[in-house]
């Protein structure tokens, strides 16, 4: 036994390196003419050699697996790096960091932005950077298309992104924000700190023209109003928010679940104005016990009576029924079916006669 398991395990080995490798390998050997050059994995071990000084913002994000690839075609070269995180939050995330201005979309079903020399992609939980020359938005596509498609249940995407306004949202500049690295990257008048995302909270920014300005907006979810309600407790007593009516660069409102910051606006109007385009309804649901016919003594009550009635209706009909089909058999028959002798002959003990 122990002999024919080490005849196998070079054959187990294999079998689990091609199962390892199908998971993550998502990225084609060859396409439109592209050959394959060089391959290399990125193992989580081996991120910040790829990712540099941004590795603990690929850990924020969930990172699983990666890989890089150099293609080459003619005389073009080109390096794709896929990254794969642990769901379609992180991916976001990642996409939404690494997006750029000058940056322009391709049309599909899935998010392509491309620039010269540059597309960045984004599918389920995969983001695929591609870097050089000579690819067109057709192979860009065509690249993409060989990521394999989460199933719609696990392809859920994180709300508070949803809740940005599009009027006056200026291109490429909407950013998901999970965790404090990518926070204190991106924003400078918060401390991460402040924000709680070891409590579970969630953030969304994003930048817009508004009365000759460029006005940031930074909207942060919490698990619950109450949470929130407490949270902005705390952020008026910051110096950067408590300030904010003499220096005029930071303004907050609640919305349910929902903090929302404007950040360099001109004046107290332009940033009312944002706060009201905000796309988040709050809906509180407020169950009651509904009675139900069952808790009404009366229908009890009732529904005892008819009960009773039915089952003295029952008891006339069928006595009636009984005495009139012994009558009629004794009325009508030529023989005894009820009332015979043997039926009816009574058992005497004869007591008198001792």
């Amino acid at each position: 036994m122990m002999a024919s398991c080490l005849r196998a395990w070079p054959l187990y080995c294999s079998v689990f390196f091609l199962l390892a490798r199908g998971a993550h390998a998502n990225l084609p050997d060859t396409f439109h003419g592209w050959q394959t050059k060089s391959f290399q994995p990125i193992p989580p071990s081996r991120v910040a050699f790829f990712a540099g000084e941004d590795a603990p913002l690929f850990a924020e994000y969930g990172f699983v697996a990666g890989q890089r690839r150099e293609y080459a075609k003619d005389n073009s070269t080109l390096t794709v790096t896929l990254w794969q995180m642990k769901d379609s939050g992180g991916s976001l995330g990642l996409f939404t960091f690494y997006q750029e201005r000058n940056m322009a979309g391709v049309e599909g079903e899935d998010p392509v932005l491309a620039a010269p020399g540059h597309w960045l992609m984004r599918r389920g939980t995969y983001v695929v950077d591609a870097r050089g020359e000579g690819l067109e938005n057709e192979e860009a596509r065509l690249l993409l298309g060989q990521v394999p498609r989460l199933p719609p249940s696990q392809d859920a995407l994180p709300m508070v992104p949803a809740y940005l306004p599009e009027e006056n949202l200026i291109p490429q500049s909407g950013r998901f924000l999970i965790g404090p690295v990518a926070f204190n990257r991106l924003e400078t008048a918060l401390p991460p700190s402040a924000i709680g995302f070891d409590l579970g909270a969630e953030a969304a920014t994003a930048q817009y023209r508004m009365d000759g300005g460029n006005v940031r907006l930074l909207l942060v979810s919490y698990a619950t109003p109450q949470l929130a309600a407490k949270k902005l407790r705390s952020f008026e007593e910051l110096p950067a928010v408590s300030n904010a009516e003499a220096v005029r660069n930071v303004f907050i409102r609640r919305k349910g679940s929902l903090l929302c910051f404007v950040f360099n606006a001109p004046r107290q109007a332009t940033a009312e104005k944002l706060f009201d385009r905000v796309r988040y309804e709050s809906v509180v649901t407020w169950n009651e016990r509904v009675p139900t016919p069952r808790d009404n003594i009366g229908n009890l009550v009732l529904a005892a009576f008819f009960l009773t009635g039915f089952l003295l209706l029952i008891a006339v009909v069928a006595g009636v029924s009984f005495g009139g089909i012994r009558f009629l058999a004794k009325k009508f028959l030529p023989w005894e079916i009820f009332d015979r002798p043997s039926q009816v002959e009574i058992i005497r003990l004869h007591l008198s006669d001792r």
